[in-house]
């Protein structure tokens, strides 16, 4: 599979590739947020155990890879190397997954992705000097409107809880905005990246995990370990994050971040007929905004490729 360093954000060549993985990605993030909402009230595993089985197998699925490539684990410092980890690793699992046990899967998606879309917006302007444009400051505010408007619904009707969901979802974007800079500032290789991030948290994660709970998740029955496997370990951990990696070596990090647009809508139609979950009347206009929002504030471009 070809890197991030193999073709120039913008590239003609690579840009419908890049497209085609970022919006994969994102649909991938909308099923698994519906899925693991759902697995939380269904199944024998908690979040924790959830997040375990998710690094040990994803670990096992990239360890041939890293053992036969090894890892450019050079071309990244301290603080990188932890954006990496920490960034689409253990620490946003933590905080995405925790956060869908106090707030509906539809507030995930509609706060996850996109506050992951301006925090990269603002990280990609000072961190790798791209230009942050004008479209971009109406966006913002479009953003924080549709999270206002998420807040104010929450406080007409919903358990106050809520609202710890919500504080984890920010931080989870916030925590992959920083992977999203941290590989395009070092220009991993797609597999590289999603090789350092899981098999790091499996490093990091694993150990304190068995400390303090032990092989709770082993008590699950066989075919939740094999579902949760392959939800957490094989598509949301690996797949989806080697997507949009491809996407940000394609079209540099602020574009590749414009799908996430697709995010608030997606997770919330999908949780519609699979959670029960529907939306409240101030929570469309919420979603809405925040779908204009992301668009505009990750710099996408629109009619002709034009930038405002």
């Amino acid at each position: 599979m070809a890197g991030t360093a193999d073709v120039a954000p913008g590239s003609p060549s690579g840009a419908a590739l890049g497209w085609a993985a970022a919006i994969s990605a994102v649909s991938l993030w909308a099923s698994w947020a519906v899925a693991t909402r759902y697995l939380l009230g269904a199944a024998t595993l908690g979040a924790t155990d959830m997040i375990a089985v998710r690094f040990l197998t994803a670990a096992l699925l990239m360890l041939p890879y890293a053992l036969r490539r090894g890892l450019p684990l050079r071309r990244l410092g301290p603080l990188s190397l932890s954006a990496v980890v920490g960034g689409s690793g253990f620490a946003f699992s933590l905080c995405n997954t925790g956060g869908l046990v106090f707030a509906p899967a539809g507030h995930g998606g509609a706060m996850t992705a996109p506050l992951s879309a301006v925090f990269t917006g603002l990280l990609a302007h000072l961190v790798l000097g791209e230009r942050l444009r004008r479209r971009s400051v109406l966006g913002l505010g479009l953003i924080i409107v549709g999270v206002a408007t998420l807040v104010g619904a929450t406080l007409a009707g919903r358990d106050p809880r809520v609202f710890i969901g919500h504080a984890l979802f920010a931080s989870a974007g916030l925590l992959f905005a920083c992977y999203t800079v941290a590989i395009r500032r070092a220009r991993l290789a797609s597999l590289d990246a999603v090789a350092i991030s899981v098999i790091g948290s499996a490093i990091v994660y694993l150990p304190a995990y068995l400390l303090i709970a032990g092989p709770r998740f082993l008590a699950a029955p066989l075919g939740e370990l094999v579902i949760q496997g392959v939800l957490h370990g094989g598509l949301g951990a690996t797949l989806s994050v080697i997507l949009f990696s491809i996407g940000v070596a394609r079209l540099g990090a602020a574009r590749a971040a414009t799908p996430a647009a697709l995010n608030p809508a997606l997770t919330a139609l999908l949780a519609i007929p699979l959670l029960g979950e529907v939306p409240t009347w101030p929570e469309v206009p919420a979603f809405a905004a925040l779908t204009a929002g992301v668009w505009l504030a990750s710099g996408a471009r629109l009619r002709g490729g034009q930038h405002a």
